[in-house]
């Protein structure tokens, strides 16, 4: 948690990508209140925020450090040939000095939060930016904030707390329970919910945060929890403002679309993401789908279709992303984060929870349609909810593989993992549900403890 030295990394990690253009200000000047002296500079430093997320979620799934080894971590993605530390996540055999789990993932999310916490400050203090620009600012900042410990907290259970620019404070922060991080996420999202507006609603421009990509990301948090009610209410708030709609297989992942609630937006000028470079101007990718989510796809699923492609050698690999260098198209796709999908299956799940299966039923439906396959109001209408539960999981799986750890947090999460993981993951054990936090930073910090197992 050496925020200033993360300044520099990522500004220097910056430089190498496809310019920013619209971000005047370099990032490493973001904790000055000159930054932050009126609506236009302050703007344009929140951009540089949304805009250094590539280095940890935007590169894109199968690309991106998050999603990929997530994604090893889990039963969803095998590669080919490994390095020592793809072969740590594929095996659960990490050790806190495995090269990803410090720099690329817990350094990365305390890099965000370390921006955020500066804007906050920053414009909390600012004479310059006006009332109503304050709290849009402000609310952005929270939800970066929010969506970095939500990844922290379930990839490394408790962590430290920090809500302050302050180095010295940070430096020698220890862990926190996670109760207390999930009330920072609650909180810093409800705050974002009431201040951010629907500026960034409309298609084409959902790559920064609005009342409704906060409300979706807070219904995810209260399913997590186990909130039920609220988890229906907020996914039902998202539904219901028909602003967010399922698309085509083929067309989901477009800024244009109706789907996406909130993605990061390519760099630069580029109408393309990491991964759709990758899955069309490589070969043989170097992430494969396992035979476990090969298995789980229904005869007749067109996301089997859509999704995947096979590779020269014939192994499948994702085919999510459609856009590339080269193409000439004038159409842009994003890296989505939260999309309306998942906000059925919240909904699903929570009515399940809430013994509402017939409205469960009909949310799994809708998913369940677009993916060409028979409904379960027709095959099964009298399903129970141990089964249901067991469906929507399922669904999960085929529907969100390679995006950002959603079958790694799902299976943990539901409590299968001795059921999944235990049965397709050779060595699996129980203390393998969190990361070890990384051994660079208990070097530094003398008062963070360790995680069991490690």
């Amino acid at each position: 948690m050496k925020p200033i030295i993360y300044c520099g990394i990522t500004l220097l990690l910056l430089a190498g990508c496809d310019k920013f253009v619209d971000v005047p200000l370099p990032i490493s000047q973001l904790s000055t209140e000159a930054t932050f002296a009126d609506n236009e500079k302050a703007g344009s430093a929140i951009r540089g925020i949304y805009a250094s997320t590539q280095n940890g979620f935007g590169p894109g799934p199968f690309s991106g450090t998050l999603s990929g080894n997530a994604g090893l971590s889990a039963d969803e993605l095998i590669k080919i040939s490994y390095n020592a530390d793809q072969e740590a996540f594929q095996q659960n055999n990490l050790t806190p000095a495995t090269s990803p789990v410090g720099g690329a993932l817990w350094g990365a999310f305390y890099y965000y939060i370390y921006q955020a916490n500066a804007a906050i400050e920053n414009l909390e203090k600012s004479k310059g930016v006006t009332a109503d620009k304050k709290v849009q600012f402000i609310g952005e900042a929270k939800f970066i904030r929010a969506l970095s410990y939500f990844y922290l907290v379930n990839l490394y259970g408790p962590a430290p707390l920090a809500t302050t620019s302050d180095y010295r404070v940070n430096a020698l922060l220890p862990r926190a329970d996670t109760g207390k991080l999930w009330q920072l996420i609650e909180e810093d999202l409800r705050y974002a919910i009431t201040n951010t507006g629907t500026d960034f609603t409309t298609k084409g421009a959902r790559s920064r945060a609005s009342r409704y990509s906060s409300a979706a990301l807070l219904a995810r948090v209260q399913l997590y929890r186990k909130n039920w009610a609220d988890a229906e209410a907020l996914a039902t708030d998202v539904i219901s403002s028909n602003l967010y709609t399922l698309d085509t297989l083929d067309g989901m992942f477009l800024t244009t679309s109706p789907e996406p609630i909130f993605y990061f937006s390519p760099a630069g000028t580029n109408n393309y993401t990491t991964e759709g470079s990758q899955v069309h101007n490589i070969t043989s990718l170097p992430y494969r789908l396992s035979p476990y989510l090969l298995a789980a796809f229904e005869p007749g699923d067109q996301r089997r279709v859509k999704w995947v492609r096979e590779n020269a050698d014939g192994k499948p690999s994702a085919n999510k992303y459609k856009i590339f260098s080269g193409t000439g198209s004038t159409r842009k796709e994003g890296t989505a984060v939260l999309r309306a999908a998942e906000q059925y299956l919240i909904r699903a799940e929570a009515r399940t929870q809430r013994d509402n299966l017939s409205g469960a039923i009909a949310d799994l439906d809708v998913i369940r349609h677009r993916a060409g396959l028979p409904l379960i109001a027709n095959t099964n209408p009298s399903i129970s909810k141990t089964a249901l539960l067991d469906t929507i999981l399922h669904e999960r799986f085929v529907e969100f593989f390679g995006e950002f750890g959603h079958r790694w947090m799902d299976v943990i999460r539901t409590g299968n993992t001795t059921k999944i993981f235990g049965v397709n993951k050779p060595g699996w054990e129980k203390d393998d549900v969190l990361y070890p936090v990384p051994a660079g930073e208990r070097e530094l910090n003398p008062n963070l403890s360790q995680n069991d197992g490690y």
